[in-house]
């Protein structure tokens, strides 16, 4: 069997292949440029192959240097994936989720406070972001996704599907002369969502207005956000009527901050899911939490 390179070596190649100069390397890594030196020509006596061309202006790979390069950093990776996984066995005391801010304020956080109450050993990191988890690469193990058209290869369970709902504060509804009439509330300020790319799946003012019977009224748009959380705000506050999301806004409605003053409401066009590795099936803390937020939301 072919004896395989030194860890050490392997890592020295990657770096300086990724930096194009043995000195660099040799800061970035806390050795001396003698020992970078020695780990590519000891790298390259084994391998029987020249990975680099040197110069007086550094150093850049060769054909083999640029193939072997693509196996260095997989292998490389799945070493750190492998001790990530370790290193999440070993601590099931805790596991770490994550949402779009506006689901993890209004919508997840209430039920993870709920179940840490009840289980007070049980620590839930929350993180709230838009960004696509990595799970390869994050201790995130599990995410609130809007869709699962991201995650081909990961578990996917379907939690709820989501509406939008003609909404308004008691404070804006009492400073109008006829009061939930239609077409006096809808010569209010429209509150603006953008989600960004994600917008063609969220119904917007001229998909509710179309459906109400209004087809070519011209509305007054108000305030514009990007995240659902600082709109409901914005419409608690009085500043316009809101299409808000019925799974963010039920807090807001049963405090009677948010009055429905219009039974017509429109689907999202996707679902949200919970989405997770299936190292996480490891974690039972993790799955006993899932099941009972499967149970709230099925």
């Amino acid at each position: 069997m072919q004896k395989l390179p030194v860890l050490s070596h392997l890592r020295t190649f990657v770096t300086a292949a990724k930096t194009g100069s043995f000195a660099n390397t040799a800061i970035k890594l806390c050795i001396t440029p003698a020992a970078v030196s020695q780990h590519i020509r000891q790298l390259e006596n084994q391998l029987k192959s020249i990975l680099f061309e040197r110069s007086k202006r550094g150093v850049c790979l060769t054909q083999a240097g640029i193939q072997y390069r693509v196996f260095a950093e997989k292998a490389l990776d799945n070493l750190r994936q492998g001790q990530h996984c370790l290193n999440q066995l070993k601590n099931q005391q805790y596991f770490t989720i994550r949402a779009f801010p506006s689901v993890a304020s209004k919508w997840l956080m209430p039920k993870i406070i709920q179940f840490m109450d009840l289980n007070p050993d049980l620590e839930i990191r929350l993180e709230a972001s838009h960004a696509k988890v990595d799970f390869d690469n994050s201790d995130t193990d599990a995410c609130i996704s809007f869709g699962h058209q991201d995650y081909p290869n990961e578990e996917a369970v379907l939690l709820f599907n989501d509406s939008v709902s003609l909404v308004a504060s008691p404070l804006l509804l009492q400073q109008l002369p006829h009061g939930h009439h239609l077409d006096t509330l809808l010569q209010q300020p429209l509150i603006q969502i953008d989600w960004g790319h994600f917008n063609r799946f969220l119904p917007d003012w001229e998909n509710w207005l179309k459906l109400a019977g209004y087809k070519d009224i011209s509305f007054k748009k108000g305030p514009q956000f990007n995240l659902s959380s600082l709109a409901i705000e914005a419409a608690v506050q009085g500043k316009g009527l809101l299409l808000g999301q019925e799974s963010l806004i039920q807090d807001e409605l049963k405090s009677g901050k948010l009055i429905q003053v219009c039974d017509i409401s429109l689907p999202l066009e996707r679902p949200y899911y919970l989405v997770y590795p299936k190292r996480t099936l490891a974690n039972p803390q993790a799955i006993n939490f899932f099941k009972q937020l499967i149970a709230k939301t099925g």
